[in-house]
């Protein structure tokens, strides 16, 4: 009987519930340009140069490049102004792709 009770409240707080509000998507920008890097990009935001503010890396479909976009702000508004491709030992990283 407890449960019985237990699931119908459940049941009934979930039917009077607020349904979630969300915001329309808005697309990353570099130098106030959308940015795009074809299919399937996959941004990693992480504090990339030890700086304090987090930073972005994504992948680039053509060609199988890594960017890296600096933040040039805060966490809570972040600006990205420019990228450069990762590079290790003085050549740029290149993944297989497409």
């Amino acid at each position: 009987m407890k449960l019985l009770l237990v699931v119908f409240a459940g049941v009934v707080g979930l039917a009077v519930a607020d349904a979630p509000e969300y915001q329309s998507f808005l697309y990353m920008e570099c130098a106030g340009n959308q940015i795009d890097v074809g299919y399937y990009g996959a941004p990693c935001i992480a504090d990339w140069n030890g700086d304090g503010v987090k930073d972005m890396v994504l992948g680039q479909f053509t060609g199988g490049n890594i960017r890296f976009y600096a933040n040039e702000n805060t966490n809570d508004s972040p600006v990205f102004n420019s990228y450069s491709m990762l590079k290790a030992d003085g050549s740029t990283i290149t993944l297989p792709s497409g």
